[in-house]
C-alpha cells in the first residue's frame, strides 16, 4: 500500500517526497553524499551536522587517550548507537518494516574503527566508508541508519511540512533520535507529532526521493581494480581475490590505510546521483502500484477456504494470476531493465504484491521471508495454524536453482512442520540449457517430494520478452 493511496493524496509538481510502500521495506537507502550535494536551504546544514557528529566521536576518543574504560570513550559509543529507523520503511529487511539496525555492538565496532584510525593518523572521518572498510558489518544499510538518526530532527520537520501541505493528520508518537542531548552526549526518545503508518500503528516519516540510492561501498570488484592500479596485486593473489569477502578486504585495508584514503577520495569525486524511480533498475518500487492496478482490474473472490483443498485452490489461483500478468499482460517488463534481467528480488516482490491483494480478499495470510530454523523461506501462506504452505521463487538460470528445489525448500518445510510447498521457476532466456532445465523440472519436483515425504508442486512462468501485439 502506497502512502499516497492510504492518505488519499494526489501528488503535485512540488511533491519531492518518496511515496513510501507502507507494509514492506523498500530496498533503497538514504545516501549521505546525495544530501551533501543538496543546495536547498532546508538541507544546507545537513553535511555539517553529520560530520560534526562524527567529529565529536573522534574528539571524545582522542580525549580519552584511546582508553576503552574512559568516560569519554563510553560517551563516544553512546554517540554511535544508531537504531534502524523503521518509520522510513527503507532497507534490506523483508520482514515487514522491521530490521536489525545498528545496536550497541555495532557502535562499539565503530568506536574501535575510530580508535584504529586515530592510531594510523586519520584524524577526521572524511569519508564514511573508511569506517565501513575498517570494520566489517558496517554496510550501506547501517550507514543509512546513521545518516537518518543524526538528521532525524530535520526529517521530522520535513515530514510535518509534507503533512501540512496535504492535510495529513498527525498523532503523538515516541520517536528515537528525535532529539540529541548535547549534555549527556546521546540520542533521546521524544514525543513528536507525525503521521501514523496504518500497518504498524507507529510513526511515519517521509524523505526526499533525490536522497535515495544504493549507497557507495568499497565493493570487492572496485577494490580489486584499485589494487591493480597501486601495484598491490601481490598482497592478494587471484585465487584469493576470486573468493574475496569483506573480511579479507578489511584485513588487507588495515595494512594500507593511505591507499584506502586515496581510493575513497577518488570515489568521492564522482558525482552522486539518486536512484531512478522511473527506471527502477532493481525492481523495488514499481511492483506495488503495478500489482495493485492488476488485481483491482482482475478481482479474484473465492471465499474463505473451508478445508485443505480450498486452501490449495487459493494458492493455485494466485499463481495462475501471477503467470497471466507476466506472460499475457506485459508484467514481464517489470522484471527487465534495458535488456538485462533484474535481480530475483524483483520477481519476488511482484509476486508478493499480487498474492497479498488476492489473499486478503480470501482470508489467507501471505508473509514474505519468514525466518525459520534453517533460514528465511520466500513466502508462507496460512489460514489459521492448520492450513499452511511455503513457496519459493527462483530464476530458472539461478546457479543454485536445483539446490533450492532439492534441499532448500524441503528443509524449510520439514523444519516448520509444513506439508505443502510450491516452487515457482521464472524463465528469462532462450537456449538449450534452459530448455533442458525446464523439461527436467516436473521429474525433479516429484523426486524431491518423495525424498522428503512432502507435497510439492512447481510452476514455470515465462518472463522472456514478448513482441507487442502489433508486431505479431
Amino acid at each position: 500500500m502506497l502512502a499516497s493511496t492510504h492518505f488519499g493524496i494526489t501528488r503535485k509538481s512540488n511533491d519531492d517526497w518518496f511515496d513510501t510502500i507502507l507494509d514492506v521495506d523498500t530496498a533503497l537507502f538514504v545516501d549521505p553524499f546525495l544530501i551533501f550535494k543538496d543546495t536547498e536551504s532546508f538541507w544546507a546544514t545537513a553535511h555539517d551536522t553529520l560530520i560534526s557528529h562524527f567529529d565529536e566521536a573522534f574528539t571524545l576518543i582522542a580525549e580519552g587517550l584511546l582508553n576503552r574504560n574512559s568516560l569519554q570513550y563510553r560517551k563516544a559509543v553512546e554517540l554511535l548507537i544508531f537504531h534502524e529507523p523503521r518509520e522510513l520503511c527503507l532497507g534490506y529487511t523483508a520482514l515487514g518494516t522491521r530490521g536489525a539496525g545498528s545496536s550497541r555492538g555495532f557502535a562499539s565496532d565503530m568506536a574501535e574503527a575510530i580508535t584504529e584510525a586515530i592510531r594510523r593518523g586519520l584524524s577526521a572521518p572524511s569519508h564514511f566508508e573508511e569506517l565501513g572498510i575498517l570494520r566489517s558489518g558496517i554496510g550501506p544499510d547501517r550507514i543509512s541508519d546513521a545518516t537518518c538518526t543524526i538528521l532525524k530532527a530535520q526529517l521530522i520537520a520535513y515530514t510535518q511540512t509534507v503533512a501540512e501541505r496535504h492535510n495529513i493528520s498527525l498523532s503523538n508518537h515516541q520517536l528515537y533520535g528525535a532529539e540529541f542531548d548535547t549534555q549527556r552526549k546521546r540520542f533521546r526518545t521524544k514525543t513528536v507529532r507525525v503521521p501514523t503508518n496504518p500497518v504498524t500503528n507507529g510513526p511515519l516519516l517521509f524523505v526526499p526521493e533525490r536522497f535515495l540510492d544504493d549507497l557507495p561501498t568499497l565493493s570487492p570488484g572496485s577494490w580489486w581494480k584499485y589494487y591493480e592500479a597501486e601495484q598491490l596485486r601481490e598482497d592478494l593473489n587471484y585465487e584469493v581475490m576470486s573468493k574475496v569477502n569483506k573480511d579479507v578486504i578489511v584485513s588487507t585495508a588495515r595494512q594500507h590505510t593511505e591507499s584506502v584514503r586515496k581510493w575513497a577520495q577518488s570515489e568521492e569525486d564522482e558525482p552522486a546521483t539518486p536512484y531512478d524511480l522511473e527506471r527502477d533498475r532493481k525492481g523495488v518500487v514499481q511492483w506495488e502500484p503495478a500489482a495493485t492496478e492488476f488485481t483491482t482490474e482482475n478481482p479474484l473472490v473465492i471465499g474463505p477456504p473451508a478445508n485443505e483443498d480450498e486452501f490449495k485452490s487459493v494458492i493455485e489461483k494466485v499463481i495462475d494470476r501471477f503467470r497471466l500478468y507476466i506472460e499475457e499482460q506485459g508484467g514481464w517488463r517489470l522484471l527487465w531493465d534495458e535488456g538485462k534481467e533484474k535481480e530475483e528480488l524483483a520477481a519476488q516482490l511482484l509476486f508478493y504484491g499480487i498474492a497479498r491483494c488476492y489473499c486478503e480478499a480470501n482470508n489467507v495470510v501471505v508473509s514474505r521471508e519468514v525466518e525459520l530454523g534453517r533460514g528465511p523461506v520466500d513466502f508462507t501462506f496460512s489460514n489459521g495454524f492448520k492450513h499452511r504452505a511455503h513457496l519459493e521463487v527462483k530464476k530458472l538460470n539461478n546457479g543454485k536453482f536445483w539446490n533450492g528445489l532439492d534441499r532448500q525448500l524441503p528443509s524449510y518445510m520439514v523444519s516448520d512442520g509444513v506439508q505443502m510447498g510450491w516452487f515457482i521457476a521464472i524463465r528469462y532466456r532462450d537456449g538449450k540449457k534452459w530448455d533442458t532445465r525446464a523439461a527436467e523440472l516436473p521429474a525433479r519436483v516429484s523426486a524431491a517430494a518423495d525424498a522428503h515425504g512432502i507435497e510439492l508442486k512447481a510452476s514455470l512462468v515465462d518472463a522472456r520478452p514478448k513482441a507487442s501485439a502489433s508486431r505479431l
